[in-house]
Parts: structure tokens; C-alpha cells; sequence
């Protein structure tokens, strides 16, 4: 079939559908993703190549709610059918990164790598994966080296802002953005992902002065796409916050362009196509799909991390997290959300066991033999969910280290010290050797504030875990003393193994 076309987005497009196309395309990257599904509601792909395109926006808007599931089929159907389209590659890889499968993440930013090598986006997937997986130090590395390559790349700076603030440093972030932006005033990017840390930090009001300035950056430059993306973000965020003053602005700057009011919507259109073959994003799929804790509503949450015991029906976490909590639930590394109940506190020990509501599989558990006495120079691993409320809940993460003294501070006989890093959130979590075992319970570090204040240095890698053999008998775990037979599991294979089995346990007061 002959038809009118133009070209969108390198495909050749029908030209009923250009329009709806880009409007869709800016409002998804505006993050206003049910906006952007009534418009692609509207449209009739006519060639395989629409189809594919569409298919992408589609995947971009689940990977945008946190679906990377069904963002990943769609993904990988438009680099099928686009072999060349780097950004259904990188969906891809950041959708895989979300799930925890590592191996596939890999693969799809080896061919984004080759489709765009000056992009940095596909070293900032790797350098997650390296954080997920404990090895942080790798990451750090990578972005370090990739920005003294290239100081003066704004996307280098965006993603290394982006590994820094995934890594727990939102202020160093910030920090590494400011001062590319003073060197380089006219970096609109920049100033629109400083725009996005602020408003993930709470500052809204500074938020929306970097975004302003953004978009009269953009205005200036010709950058028409990213204009119309930024001031259909602010249609939506400016309303609430103040206007101020930009910070620092320059004299260009300094009193950016009112945002234009949006092009006439596509939903209008709705009486040209009133029955859609493109992709639906249903209703349902808007839900949170990290799912809530069932507790009341403006409870403040407090969290630590626990993992799963007993063919299933119980969870082991420490007695301090759950201590003086009004109700209790837990959220397995795959999403589930289940309610808990006390059944055990030791007296003796930080340690608590939990009852699951409605038992999960009996292969989510820790096996009842895969426990074994910690010594002193294996490496392990901390796994948990350090600092969720700032990383987020969804997935735990890994640290690493060794075994440094079988005994805790003061010599403590029920605990043992290791040099693997424990943050807030740790509480609770197992430790696991590489033979994936469950050596100890992560129970706490040293208080360097005071240690520095009394002792006028800080101490690093001092933390703790309590011996596996002080768990109760209702933990059903069988204590082995000997060694372990097989090979080591690298740490990813750690991870993909315990992804269900380690929770994070959350309550209120």
C-alpha cells in the first residue's frame, strides 16, 4: 500500500502517524506515562517498522513503572525487527539489570556497546551490575577511568552522577554536576539531571529552577525534541513548587523562556482510530508494582533485612529490627509481599525468627544443611538491603569481604568480625561463604563517630556478624563443621541463587 510518510526517529513513518508519534515519544520521555498511552492508543501502526517503534516506547514506558518484565519482551522484539536501534538494546540491558539476570544485562550492552561506542550509558549498566553484585570497588573504577578519558563528555558526567547516586552518594552527585556545569555553563543535560537529583532528594523548588534553566538551554541551542520534553515535564511539576531566582544563572540564563503550552493532544484524535493495533499499557499496569507494606496509612517504616528458613514458613532476622514493631511483614528479593508474626526472641542474642503468613516454596528456603561455621580468612558475602530508603526496596544487593577474627568486640564468643561493608538496612541479613552457606548473622559496626571523636581516627571495614550455631533449633538449620565440597559460586551466581531467599523485614512503632 502507497502512503503519505515522513521519517521520525530514523523509520519511516505514515504520516497520519508522525504527530502521535512524537508527542507520544516526548511525553514518555517526560515521564508522563499515561499520557503517552492514550496517545498511542490512537494509533494504527502500517508498516512493521511503526509497529517496532511503538513497541519501543511501549517498553520504555513499563521499564518507566518498574514492570522491566513486560518491558523486556518489548525490547527485544524492536531490536529484533531494528537491529540497529541502540536504545531498544539498552532497554534491554537496564530492564534485564532490574530483574537481577546479569548474564542477559551483559549481552545487550555488549551490542549497544557496538552500535554507539561514544555512548556511556551501556558502562554505567555494567558498573550496576558490578555494585549489585559487591563488587564496588570495580565500579568505582570504571566510571573513574571513564571520566578521566573523557572529562569533558556531559553524558560521561550524567552517567558517573548516576553510578554515585545509585551507590548511596546523592551529595557526591550533585557535587560532580555542579562543577561540570561551571565549567561547561552551556550543558543543558546537565542541568536537567541536576533538576532530576534534586527532585529525587525532596528540593523541589531548586529542582525546578535547574529544569527552567534547562529549558531555555535547550531553547537556545535548537535542541527542539528536548525542549518540548522539558516543558512537558514542567506542565506537570511546575505547578506545586515556586518559581525563584535560577542559581548561579548566567546572564542568559537568568530569565528563561515561560514554558509553551503544550500542542493540542493526540487523545483528541481518538475518533480516527477507534480501534488500536498498537501495544496497551492496561489500567492495572499503573499500580505500584513494588507492592506496599499492608500497614496503615503515614506509618513511619523502619527496615532491616532477614532470610528464609524452615522449608519456607519462617525468617530469621535480628531482634533489633523488629523490637518494639506493631506489626511486621517482609518483601522477598522477587517482590512478594507477605505478612509475619513473632515466634521467637532470644534473650541471649540479636536474633529473632518470624512466621510467614502463607508459606513460600520450600526451595525459597536457605537448605536445612547449608550452614557452616565461619573461618577466619575466607572470603564471604553480606547480602541485604543496605540503606533501602534510599536505594530503594526492591532488590538486595551484595557487599564483600573476609572473615577477620572468629571473635567479636571484647572478644564476644558469639559474634565474629568481617571486613565486607554493612550499612543501615544490613541489620538481620545473611552472610553467606562463596560455597553458599550461611556463615553468620549480620548484626551491626563499630560507631566510627565516636570512635573518632574519643579516639581521633576512624576505623574501617570493623563490622560484625553473629555465629550461625546461635540460631534456635526452630530455625531447623543443621550446623556443618566440615568442609565444603564443590566449587566456589562467583558472586553473581551467589546472587542469582539467594535473589528470593534473603527479605528485607520491615515494621512500625
Amino acid at each position: 500500500m502507497l502512503y503519505a510518510c515522513a521519517v521520525w526517529a530514523g523509520v519511516a513513518v505514515a504520516q497520519d502517524n508522525v504527530a502521535p508519534l512524537r508527542e507520544a515519544s516526548v511525553l514518555v520521555e517526560a515521564e508522563r506515562f499515561k499520557d503517552a498511552v492514550a496517545v498511542l492508543k490512537t494509533l494504527e501502526p502500517e508498516t512493521r517498522q511503526e509497529a517496532a517503534l511503538i513497541g519501543l516506547l511501549t517498553g520504555k514506558i513499563y521499564l518507566g513503572i518498574d514492570r522491566p518484565a513486560k518491558a523486556v519482551g518489548f525490547f527485544e522484539d524492536a531490536q529484533s525487527q531494528a537491529p540497529e536501534n541502540f536504545e531498544a538494546a539498552m532497554g534491554a540491558a537496564q530492564a534485564y539489570l532490574q530483574m537481577g539476570q546479569f548474564k542477559q544485562a551483559r549481552g545487550f550492552v555488549q551490542i549497544a556497546k557496538a552500535l554507539n561506542p561514544d555512548s556511556s550509558e551501556p558502562d554505567f549498566v555494567l558498573a550496576a551490575i558490578a555494585l549489585r553484585t559487591g563488587n564496588a570497588n570495580q565500579a568505582s573504577d570504571q566510571m573513574q577511568g571513564l571520566l578521566k578519558e573523557r572529562p569533558d563528555s556531559d553524558g560521561v558526567a550524567i552517567s558517573y552522577s548516576k553510578y554515585l547516586a545509585l551507590a548511596g552518594d546523592s551529595a557526591g552527585a550533585k557535587r560532580l554536576l555542579e562543577r561540570f556545569a561551571e565549567r561547561h555553563p552551556g550543558a543543558a543535560s546537565v542541568r536537567d539531571q541536576l533538576a532530576d537529583l534534586e527532585f529525587k532528594s525532596g528540593n523541589s523548588r531548586v529542582g525546578l529552577q535547574f529544569k527552567r534553566i534547562a529549558a531555555a538551554l535547550y531553547e537556545k541551542q535548537g535542541d527542539v525534541f528536548r525542549r518540548d520534553v522539558t516543558q512537558a515535564w514542567l506542565e506537570v511539576n511546575g505547578r506545586s513548587a515556586p518559581q525563584a531566582t535560577p542559581p548561579e544563572a548566567t546572564p542568559s540564563e537568568a530569565k528563561p523562556p515561560e514554558p509553551k503550552p503544550p500542542e493540542p493532544r493526540a487523545v483528541a484524535q481518538q475518533s480516527r482510530a477507534t480501534k488500536s493495533t498498537a501495544p496497551v499499557v492496561a489500567e492495572q499496569d499503573f499500580a505500584p508494582p513494588v507492592k506496599r507494606f499492608p500497614f496503615p496509612a503515614g506509618v513511619m517504616i523502619t527496615g532491616g533485612s532477614g532470610f528464609i528458613v524452615d522449608g519456607g514458613r519462617k525468617v530469621v532476622t535480628n531482634r533489633h529490627v523488629i523490637e518494639d514493631g506493631k506489626e511486621f511483614a517482609i518483601r522477598t528479593g522477587l517482590g512478594e509481599v507477605i505478612k509475619v508474626r513473632v515466634v521467637f526472641v532470644s534473650q541471649s542474642d540479636d536474633i529473632a525468627v518470624l512466621e510467614l503468613e502463607k508459606a513460600l516454596p520450600a526451595d525459597r528456603a536457605i537448605p536445612g544443611g547449608a550452614y557452616s561455621k565461619p573461618r577466619v580468612g575466607r572470603n564471604v558475602v553480606v547480602m541485604g538491603y543496605p540503606l533501602w530508603y534510599m536505594l530503594g526496596e526492591g532488590s538486595p544487593s551484595l557487599t564483600n569481604g573476609m572473615v577477620s577474627k572468629r571473635t567479636g568486640l571484647k572478644d564476644d564468643l558469639g559474634t565474629f568480625q568481617l571486613t565486607a561493608k554493612v550499612n543501615k538496612g544490613n541489620s538481620g541479613g545473611p552472610v553467606f561463604d562463596l560455597f553458599g552457606n550461611v556463615v553468620g548473622i549480620t548484626v551491626g559496626k563499630l560507631d566510627n563517630k565516636k570512635i573518632q571523636n574519643d579516639e581521633g581516627f576512624i576505623p574501617e571495614d570493623v563490622n560484625f556478624a553473629i555465629h550461625v550455631d546461635r540460631l534456635p533449633a526452630i530455625a531447623n538449620a543443621k550446623v556443618s563443621s566440615s568442609e565444603s565440597d564443590g566449587a566456589e559460586l562467583s558472586t553473581e551466581e551467589l546472587y542469582q541463587v539467594m535473589l528470593g531467599r534473603v527479605v528485607m523485614v520491615a515494621t512500625y512503632k
